[in-house]
């Protein structure tokens, strides 16, 4: 417990030293970070896949998440991270499916499949919290600090809050309510722990617009954006738990524990963002309907 609680804080405290230097220095900072993720999640996904992957699967999937993000950070600087990161996917898609030509005798429908999923967790994912990091604004957003810094405080603020609420609903409600929530994926999640991880994403959302909006947003028209700083948090914790279902359903069909052993009790990197890669959409999403409908 203890060696969890180190690796916990040592993980929190680099979310914050690159947070800050997103805000000070340069939003290429947080990207640098993501960068990181990606590799080390790719090489957490092939080394759960094992003999599954064949040699040149794993160059195409590697190729992939060490391009997509640097390219899509510096497109979107100039406005154009959409259109090369989709391009970035286009060219592996032709790649990886090019191998059943040139690697025919190798290649099967289950493991291109494989390599799918290994560039699209988390690559893909981490690309769109890439696009959020450099994520437009309009005049009425700026007024409101509605901005790429609230995005990624949210993901990395009501993620984590979730699993937290999750936790201890599910620790001391579960003999009142046992329902079991995917007893097949995770048996020791239940129902009611889904209903607490909803809490809080509330609770973490509407702390976030408190705190700030104190520091450097407006609470003018205060029921309209806590409203949508609620919505955001609950949606966002429900992408939570569907990621925490999805690395766990992956986990338990590869027959492994953790997906990595970067981080001492708490598993690999995979293990730890895996809620957060999947609340990274909503948030995403979001922000672009506030923007488009505050044009």
């Amino acid at each position: 417990m203890k060696l969890r609680a180190i690796t916990g804080v040592a993980y929190f405290a680099t979310l914050v030293v690159f947070y800050l230097l997103k805000i000070y220095v340069h939003a290429l900072c947080f990207d640098a970070l993501l960068y990181a993720f990606a590799l080390i999640g790719t090489f957490e996904m092939t080394r759960a896949f094992k003999d599954k992957l064949t040699n040149a699967e794993k160059i195409v999937v590697f190729t992939f998440s060490a391009l997509c993000i640097p390219l899509t950070s510096i497109a979107q600087n100039y406005g154009y991270g959409v259109q090369v990161s989709s391009a970035c996917f286009a060219l592996f898609a032709i790649a990886t499916l090019s191998l059943f030509v040139f690697r025919y005798d190798e290649t099967s429908p289950e493991n291109v499949g494989i390599t799918f999923l290994s560039a699209v967790y988390p690559t893909a994912l981490l690309v769109i919290l890439v696009l959020v990091n450099h994520i437009g604004v309009t005049p009425t957003m700026a007024k409101y600090g509605f901005n790429s810094n609230l995005a990624i405080l949210l993901i990395f603020v009501v993620s984590p809050c979730a699993d937290i609420f999750a936790y201890f609903f599910g620790r001391f409600l579960r003999e009142k309510f046992p329902k079991k929530m995917a007893e097949k994926i995770s048996p020791n999640k239940t129902t009611i722990g889904g209903i607490g991880g909803f809490v809080g994403g509330l609770v973490g959302a509407v702390a976030v617009y408190f705190i700030y909006n104190a520091l450097c947003g407006s609470f003018e028209n205060m029921a309209l954006w806590l409203l949508i700083y609620a919505v955001t948090g609950v949606i966002s914790a429900g992408a939570t738990e569907f990621g925490d279902l999805v690395e766990s359903s992956i986990k338990r069909k590869v027959g492994i524990k953790d997906m990595g052993k970067l981080l001492p009790g708490h598993g690999g990197v995979l293990d730890r963002i895996d809620g957060t890669l999947f609340a990274t959409v909503p948030v995403y999403l979001i922000f672009m309907l506030v923007y488009v409908l505050t044009l």
